[in-house]
Parts: structure tokens; sequence; C-alpha cells
């Protein structure tokens, strides 16, 4: 009957403009299939019955199926919150029936090496690098071009032009005359200076690039010949061709560029997205359409430093060997780059591990340190150019499919599924990703390896949210109220001082441009975010906290090099998380600790510790034993009013050494020793938590520090051990 009724009611939809049916289409089934039969309702209640946790409202800790009385302060349990439907804010339960119905998809998030093959075109091109242009060395008139069209192919000493030069005609004569005169020299002295004018006779000719041939044919003659030839410099093509038959030339007008064809240029414009798989000497294989089933290969020898800021195109270039004379300039070509990257942009590449590259001439590689065969230039190691051989498994990037992202702006969400719940259950979840390799993309922050990500139906699972106006793709505050300071969840800000100390040291370090310890700031605020703990929180709650925490996180790890602009972007965010969890999100200001009171300090703290932990344990003796090390380390402290109020105080405490009475007079001791921690002794590192019962003290209410953040009660001991809660963080700057 159910069935039916779908069937009948999608006939009616399909007649709808497409625009109209599909949504209606997804809110109809969803309804539908959201709706339980009387049995599963029936189950349901029963199961809800049957599950219902009571606690209490002072210490969440306790967890009891029945109701009754707080095992610690007496007061009475109330129902766990469970939420309104799902669990957490983004969390979607669907049947299997629906998920067959929506035709979700899931497929694993990896741990492999980023594999990308980068398709660019390009065009071949002389190697500019073997063209060498023939100048006027002499001031003249061209009266016969041999090589008289660019394309023609010339080979070394082959005559290309004639030219009528005084200048060179006055040399040829110098030459003869020189000649003339040696062998008729009548004695040893005149002969060796007539020889020296003969060789700088000859020389001039050599450096007006007559060949040793010439002037050895004009050495024979009587007279000067009216012109002289010019020879081709080296084998290739004529590529550029500056001068006509009976031009006059001035002394260094360019006549010809020849070019060799033995190796050639492969230029091509790579986007900017293609940039981090690109690697110099990395191999890259291409055709052209000219010769068929044929594939080329070379190495990237330039990547230009500078991006074109209209096209956003960057210029590179392969060295590719062309002894066959296959490849001809002007050609098309469709090239392929291949890489596996690891994290931090490496590049795996087996063939050259171990290698030695040219930094000039990619092309040449070899198995040791040596000298390239070019250039005489030092090789380099493959891996100072971002070469590995291999690397372990941790060390490879996280890639999920391409098609369970959700993008939007500059925010990008998946869905995962819960493995925990035997349901279908669904989490949104925004993630930061890192560049697309093929069909998958880099993801820097928010997965794991192995969880399951919906890679079809992700876009209707979100549209269920939007419906329920939940925080989703297009509006991530939706349902969302803000938050008072007195309704902040106190597990959270009892662990929240750390993050803004961070975070006020990040701030000041940025202000002054000081790129070091803002990194290490960063770092620490990260880690004081990781460190926060959870297991108290009420389950709305501890929603409300993975969402906005997830947001601060995404934040944090986004940021490459901090500066000015992240720095907008981390107060933006804080301010969000206070202004819906309602916790401070100012920057406590970034504060100078005398390096005097830490050591000291560190002391105190030591023995008080030893004090807490013994009359947390019902332990009068070893409470007592440990009192006079807290007098003598309090002795170590510089001058301060709180030091002589904590001296006073453990004198006190020195008169009894009955547990009763020790319990009673330690609140003082821990009351001015938070005081001077507080003063002196805080920075940003998160390693001591003050702790708060309300019921010590007579009743009035009394702190403690403890080195974890959990409730070990030294006021009652086993009486009421876990009575109190975590208030504060503090810190005492480690001993370097």
């Amino acid at each position: 009957m159910k069935n039916n009724k779908i069937l009948q009611a999608l006939t009616f939809l399909i007649k709808k403009p497409a625009v109209i049916l599909i949504p209606l289409i997804f809110f109809f089934a969803g309804w539908w299939f959201a709706l339980p039969s009387k049995k599963e309702a029936a189950q349901g209640s029963l199961t809800t019955a049957a599950a219902e946790v009571w606690t209490c409202s002072m210490h969440p800790q306790i967890r009891q199926p029945n109701p009754g009385l707080c095992p610690i302060c007496n007061m009475d349990l109330i129902p766990l919150q469970v939420g309104n439907g799902d669990g957490g804010l983004r969390e979607i339960t669907i049947s299997e029936q629906a998920a067959a119905l929506l035709d979700l998809r899931v497929s694993p998030v990896l741990r492999a090496p980023a594999q990308v093959n980068v398709k660019l075109f390009g065009k071949i091109d002389y190697d500019e690098r073997t063209i060498v242009t023939t100048t006027a060395r002499m001031s003249g008139r061209l009266d016969r071009l041999y090589a008289d069209f660019t394309g023609t192919t010339v080979s070394k000493g082959d005559a290309i032009a004639e030219i009528y030069s005084p200048e060179l005609y006055v040399a040829q004569q110098e030459l003869i005359q020189a000649v003339q005169s040696v062998s008729s020299s009548s004695s040893p002295a005149v002969r060796s200076l007539r020889l020296n004018l003969l060789a700088a006779a000859r020389e001039k000719l050599h450096l007006l690039e007559l060949t040793e041939q010439q002037i050895a044919a004009i050495e024979t003659q009587r007279k000067p010949s009216n012109q002289i030839t010019l020879t081709a410099q080296q084998d290739g093509i004529i590529v550029k061709l500056n001068a006509k038959q009976g031009q006059y030339l001035k002394t260094g007008d360019p006549l010809f560029g020849i070019a060799k064809l033995s190796s050639v240029w492969l230029k091509m414009e790579a986007y900017e997205s293609d940039l981090p798989w690109l690697r110099y000497a990395q191999k890259v294989s291409f055709t052209v359409e000219a010769i068929p089933g044929k594939t080329f290969y070379g190495r990237i020898a330039f990547i230009d430093p500078q991006l074109d800021p209209k096209r956003r195109i960057v210029k590179v270039r392969v060295n590719v060997d062309n002894k066959d004379l296959l490849l001809k300039p002007g050609m098309f070509a469709n090239a392929s780059a291949e890489a596996n990257v690891a994290l931090h942009g490496r590049v795996l590449s087996a063939d050259l591990a171990g290698k030695w590259i040219s930094p000039m001439h990619p092309e040449i590689v070899k198995d040791g340190p040596g000298e390239c065969d070019i250039c005489g230039m030092a090789l380099v190691p493959a891996e100072e150019f971002g070469f590995i051989p291999s690397v372990q498994a941790t060390e490879n990037p996280i890639l999920v499919p391409a098609s369970a992202v959700l993008r939007t702006g500059k925010r990008a969400i998946v869905y995962v599924r819960i493995p925990e719940k035997t349901e279908p259950v669904f989490e949104g979840r925004e993630i930061v990703l890192g560049p697309k390799t093929g069909d998958y993309f880099i993801v820097d922050h928010g997965l794991d390896a192995g969880e399951l990500v919906v890679t079809r139906g992700a876009y209707k699972l979100d549209s269920e949210l939007q419906i329920k106006a939940r925080p989703s793709m297009m509006n991530p505050n939706a349902g969302l109220v803000e938050r008072s300071a007195i309704n902040a969840p106190q597990q959270i800000l009892a662990q929240w001082p750390p993050v803004l100390r961070a975070f006020g040291e990040l701030e000041q370090a940025i202000q002054d441009d000081q790129i070091e310890p803002a990194n290490s700031h960063l770092n620490s605020m990260k880690s004081a975010l990781a460190n926060i703990k959870t297991d108290q929180l009420q389950p709305k709650e501890f929603a409300l906290w993975n969402e906005f925490s997830m947001r601060l996180e995404n934040t944090l790890a986004a940021i490459t090099s901090p500066n000015h602009a992240s720095l907008r972007k981390i107060r933006h965010q804080m301010s969000e998380t206070g202004r819906f969890t309602g916790l401070p999100w100012q920057a406590i200001p970034a504060t100078q600790v005398d390096p005097t009171w830490i050591l000291p300090l560190q002391k105190t703290t030591a023995a008080y510790l030893q004090i807490s932990q013994a009359l947390a344990e019902d332990q009068a003796k070893p409470a007592s034993q440990a009192i006079p090390a807290l007098l003598e380390a309090i002795a170590t402290l510089p001058e301060d009013e709180n030091k002589g109020k904590l001296l006073s105080a453990t004198q006190q405490l020195e008169q009894t050494t009955e547990i009763k009475a020790l319990r009673e007079k330690l609140p003082a001791v821990s009351k001015h020793l938070i005081s001077l921690i507080r003063k002196h002794g805080i920075n940003q590192l998160g390693n001591l938590y003050v702790v708060h019962c309300p019921m010590a003290d007579g009743a009035k209410g009394a702190d403690w520090l403890s080195p974890i953040p959990k409730v070990q009660n030294p006021y009652f001991g086993s009486g009421m051990y876990s009575c109190g809660d975590v208030t504060d963080t503090l810190s005492l700057e480690s001993k370097d």
C-alpha cells in the first residue's frame, strides 16, 4: 500500500518542471520514509525508555540507568539530554530503505601517493643555446649570398656569402707584404722582427673571422683579393637572415643566425593549479600529430618564476634530444607529466633515486657526483630538487574522491558515514582541501584514512539538513542560537585559557612581523585546542563544541604562514565561536614571564601537589612529611606580597598532623599559590588545572591545583573524591 502511494505521487510529479520536481521528490521521499510504522514507533518508544540515562547537573560524569541521588553531592539526578533527533548538529539518520532509494554510495578515504597526470600543450622551438649569430667583423659590401633564405641547411665551413671590404683588402695587403719581407730578410735580427709583423698580420685576419685555410691562401697570392668568402661556423639551418645581396654593412651588423636541430625545446604553458606537480628535471612525454604512433621524452629544464597575471599561466620548457631530426620547430605537441606526490609536495621518483643531476642541463643524469658534460657545473643530488625514492606510508597524503566534496566559496564539506551506529548515520564535516589530483583531492585536515565518505547523494543529504534548518553547506549557522557567557560549557571554559593565551602570543608576534615565533605560537594554539577534553559534556553541548572546534581547527590548519590576513581569519572564527558557545574569544595579551620565578614556582608547586595528592588519598602522614619541602621551596621564591601570605598559610599547615585540620588549612595555601602562578608563571603550555569544590571550606567553596584535568578532591578524600569541577587552566613554563 505504501509503495503504491509513492508510485502515484512520483507519477504525478514527473509531469512538473524539473526545477520544482527535484526538491519535491527529495522532500517527499525523505518525509515518507522517515515516518515509522506503528510497530517501529512502539519499538522505538520501548528502546528510548530502556536506554534512558540519568546524570547529575553538578557532576555530569555520573551516569545511572535509574533516577536517584548523586553519590557525590546527594542532589537529585536528572535525565541525560539526548538532543532532538540526530546526535550532532550535522548528523542525519536515514533508514536503509531510504538510503537505497536515494542511491547513496560511499567510498573510503585513502592514504596513498597522489598520482597526478598533468596534461600540457606546447610547441616545438629551436634550442636557443645552439643558435650562433654571424656578424660583420668589418665594414663593406655584401656582393653575394649563397644562403639566401631562412631555413637553408648548412654544414660547418660551407660558403654562405662573399663580401668586399676595403678594411679586409688592406689587411690582406699587409699579410702579403709581411710574407714577402720575411723571405727577403738578410739577417737573423731583421728576420725575427719581420716574423713578428707576419704573426700580427695573421692575427688581424683571424680577428676578422677568416679561417686558417683562407689565410694560407692569401699568403700565396701576389696581390689582395677584391672579395672574401664567409663560411658557416657550425652545422644547422639558417633561422635568421638579416642581410640582402648588395647591402653595405657596418662592423657589428648581424648577418645570419644558424641553429642546430640535434636538440630542440618544447615550450609549454602550465596553469597555476598544475604547479604543485611540476619539478625541475621531471620527465615529460609528448606526441606530435606529424609523427603518429611515436612518443618523445624530455625533462623539464625551466619553470618560469613569474606567473602571467592576466592569463594565470606559467611558462615551462622541456629539453628534447632530436638526433634523428624528426621534430621540427613550430610543431604542436600534446604533453603529459606524471608524478606520484607524497606529503609537502615531495615527488616520488624511483628512476632518480640516488642520482645526480646537472643544475643547468637536466638531461645530464649520473649515478654519482661529477661535472655536467655540457656546461661543466657540479652535479647536484636529485633530492635537492624535491625528488625522493620512497616514503613511509604515514608520509603519504590523505586522498578523498573529488565527487564526495561539496564546495561553496572557501568551504569544502563531505558527508562521512559514522561506523558506530547501527542505522545509516552520516555526519557533515568541513575539511581543509589541498590541490586536486585527478579524481581525488588531497585533504590537509579533517579526515582520516579508512573513513567512508558519500560519493553519490551528498547533495541530497545536505538538502535534508537545509530542510531541518540545521548547519549545512549553504548556511553553516542555520538553527544556531547565540549564547551568553553564563551559558558557556563549563568543562570547555575551564580548559579555554591556554587557547586564548596562545592566541595572544600569536597576535603579538604577527603584529611585530616575527615569522618564526608566530609559527611557534600557531602550533601552540593548535595543541591547546586539541588537548581540550570533552568527556563530561552533555550531548547537546558536545555537538555544539564539536561544530565550532572543527571550524576553528580548520581555520588554523589552513594557515601555512601566519600574517595579518590569516590573523583576521582567526579573529573572525574565534568571534563566531564565542558568539554561539558563550566562550570568551578575545586574546589574552602576551605577557613576559620572569624567568627568575619559574624554577622556584615549579619546586613550590611540586611540593604542594605531594600534599594535595596525599590528602586526596586520605593519607595524613605523607601529607605532613611533605610540608617541610614546601616551606623550603617557598623560601626560594623572589619577594612578593603573596609570598608572605603563602608562607604564613603553610606555617599554619605545619602546626598540625591531623587530616581534618590539614584539610581545613589547605584552602589558604591553595589560594595564595594560585595567585602567584597567575601573576608570575603563566605561559601557554596549559599544564596545571584549577579545580573548585563548592562544598569545601565550610560550604564556602575552595580551589586547589591539579596536574591533570580530573577531580581528586583533597578536602574530602574518599568521602567525596569526585566532588568538584575544573574551572581554569594555568601553566608553568617548562624548564629548558
